[in-house]
């Protein structure tokens, strides 16, 4: 599939749009992909084959069907590895970025007055596991307020991380606003004090180019249902160093080598007396999600065929061209940084002072847009810029590669409409 000009724009958006079966002459209008993106074809059709033509477990199986699939599991574990600039054996997968963020806080050992470093713009995935555990640990959060446009200064942040701080946890990318955070700096700054660093990167991997070497962190999670792949399906990226020496706070089956374990009786049984199997397999209890990697291994093609860099480019040109049509209708309240260069895919609004889910109902049943309202799981963000507790949020646009001009066109149309009819009444 080429569906790139020599000048690294979509060329064929229509014929890209082909690809999505809910994408159709008739369809509403999708500005959601923030929330979970849509799905391609060939992603469906990988996850199909492996149901209809080889449908079986993986590993230790000595038999075609599953020696088959085993070998497309590994080819997808390789091609994740590639997205992120890491080794094969630093990847595991999970059930989203909720489940990886939550497996390294219960993983990590802390310290009563351990301090753990993050930011006022955090999804709730990459707030409340750490809340939790500070308040069952003794541990110290210290927060980054980034204020009402999200924006972090490395800097600043780095001048929160003391002899004390255990961890520096934070988004690559906020799901509210699109602000593009600078996590190579503070990558930069934890390393040089020797605190780990964990990246959020749910909403940064379907947009901009992630390498982890670059950014030096320790543990970098996403999601496959945002990036075009299927849901139930997150990466867990964990340096190979910290991979092998950490015991895994979640085990089960395949976590443990029990050909190696040499337990001397049932009652004197304990893990002392086994071993954890091969990376990255000491890091997936159970049986892993099969499918959902073969679809998330067919959606990673498909971005790399169009290219990061193009799809990069196209929708930081739709975020401005939807900003700064918005910024021409009088009542309208934009959030995040006026500057479109500072974000990235997301554009979050109110309407004078008139609930958000009254304007996404409208644009859904008037229009045929769908959008998302209310807190987007940030309510330490809209806390913070309301004053107090109960704000209702915002209504929040968001673009992907098949989202067009004239989309964001109609869209920016629409909320005029509204602005007129409602603001004036």
């Amino acid at each position: 599939m080429d569906t790139t000009s020599n000048h690294g724009h979509l060329s064929s958006l229509e014929q890209l749009r082909h690809d999505f079966p809910t994408i159709t002459a008739d369809s509403d209008i999708y500005l959601d992909s923030v929330a979970s993106s849509l799905t391609p074809m060939p992603v469906v059709d990988a996850m199909t084959e492996y149901y209809t033509r080889y449908r079986a477990n993986i590993h230790r199986g000595t038999y075609d069907l599953s020696m088959r699939a085993s070998e497309r599991y590994e080819d997808a574990v390789a091609a994740v590895a590639r997205f992120i600039n890491a080794s094969p054996s630093e990847i595991a997968f999970t059930q989203n970025t909720t489940h990886a963020i939550n497996i390294i806080a219960h993983t990590l050992d802390f310290t009563p007055g351990d301090e753990i470093v993050l930011t006022s713009i955090e999804h709730t995935s990459n707030m409340a596991p750490w809340v939790s555990l500070a308040s069952a640990k003794g541990l110290e959060l210290k927060w980054y307020n980034a204020g009402r446009d999200g924006i972090v200064d490395a800097e600043e942040l780095a001048a929160l991380i003391g002899p004390r701080t255990k961890l520096v946890t934070m988004t690559a990318l906020s799901n509210v606003l699109g602000t593009v955070t600078p996590i190579e700096a503070v990558g930069k700054a934890c390393r040089a004090n020797g605190t780990m660093f964990m990246v959020d990167a749910a909403q940064a991997a379907p947009h901009v180019p992630l390498d982890v070497r670059r950014i030096d962190c320790d543990f970098l999670a996403f999601s496959g249902h945002k990036m075009l792949g299927p849901t139930g399906i997150g990466v867990l990226y964990i340096r190979e160093a910290l991979a092998l020496e950490m015991m895994p706070g979640m085990l089960g089956g395949g976590t443990l080598d029990t050909a190696k374990c040499d337990c001397p009786s049932l009652e004197e049984c304990s893990l002392d007396y086994c071993s954890y199997s091969e990376l990255p397999d000491k890091w997936q209890p159970g049986t892993p999600p099969i499918a959902e990697a073969f679809g998330l291994h067919a959606a990673i093609r498909y971005i790399e065929e169009v290219g990061m860099d193009v799809i990069e480019r196209h929708d930081r040109a739709l975020t401005s061209r939807f900003m700064r049509s918005l910024e021409q209708i009088p009542g309208i309240d934009i959030y995040g940084p006026s500057n479109p260069e500072q974000r990235m895919a997301v554009v979050s609004f109110n309407v004078g002072d008139i609930d958000p889910n009254e304007i996404g109902r409208i644009l859904n049943e008037r229009y045929h847009i769908a959008v998302r309202t209310g807190q987007h799981c940030a309510v330490n963000y809209f806390n913070d810029v309301a004053g107090h507790p109960g704000s209702s949020g915002n209504v929040r646009a968001s673009f992907y590669l098949y989202n067009t001009e004239d989309e964001v066109d109609a869209a920016a149309s629409a909320i005029s409409e509204i602005s007129a009819k409602l603001i004036r009444s």
